[in-house]
């Protein structure tokens, strides 16, 4: 996954140590290649596929056998449905934003509860969901964190983070945001001195 390329893990897991040494609060990250299914592009581009070949049997020079048009547009239409499929821009680009905002939102709450952020202690627990894909940051609070830190200064905090994986930046740009963020959620909700480490720090991805 190219978001994670190099040192993109590396400084991702640096970064939630990073995070935690300043707050209380406990960081898990979530690094998907994609939240949503987008067959209707392959399908989209498997039928285009398919009729501009018939199209060149049916009108093209010279002649073809009957057997041309059952056997070249299911093949080339398999081939430009894989084609088609396999560009994450032009599934951006043929899907509409709301529903690709809604696939990552539903995959972050599903990881919110998969990744154990809200059994912790004092329900400090906050979920980075990165969809690499759909160029979409979700970040989740739970109840302790969205209590002691005003919701005006979290959404502050995480705008630079959204705007990053939205420009598709890669994990080593990311990883300073998000020591960033624990800055800010350590202002209103410290470490204290008896903070046990609860949820794992590593990247899941």
């Amino acid at each position: 996954m190219s978001f994670l390329a190099g040192d993109g893990k590396a400084a991702l897991t640096r970064a939630i140590a990073a995070f935690e040494a300043q707050t209380s609060a406990e960081l898990v990250v979530v690094v998907e290649a994609r939240a949503g299914h987008y067959l209707h592009v392959g399908v989209l581009f498997g039928v285009l596929g398919a009729l501009a070949c018939l199209t060149f049997l049916l009108y093209g020079e010279p002649s073809f056998s009957l057997h041309w048009f059952i056997l070249d547009p299911l093949l080339v239409g398999l081939l430009t449905a894989y084609l088609g499929s396999s560009w994450p821009a032009l599934e951006r680009a043929l899907t509409p934003l709301a529903r690709r905002e809604a696939w990552v939102l539903r995959a972050a709450r599903a990881a919110f509860v998969a990744r154990g952020v809200a059994d912790t202690r004092g329900r400090s627990g906050v979920l980075c969901y990165i969809a690499v894909a759909e160029r979409r940051a979700v970040v989740l609070a739970d109840l302790g964190v969205r209590t002691a830190v005003p919701a005006a200064a979290w959404s502050q905090a995480c705008a630079p983070l959204h705007a990053a994986v939205a420009r598709g930046a890669h994990g080593v740009e990311v990883a300073p945001l998000l020591a960033a963020l624990g800055q800010r959620c350590g202002e209103h909700l410290p470490r204290r001195h008896d903070d046990e480490n609860e949820l794992a720090d590593e990247v899941h991805g």
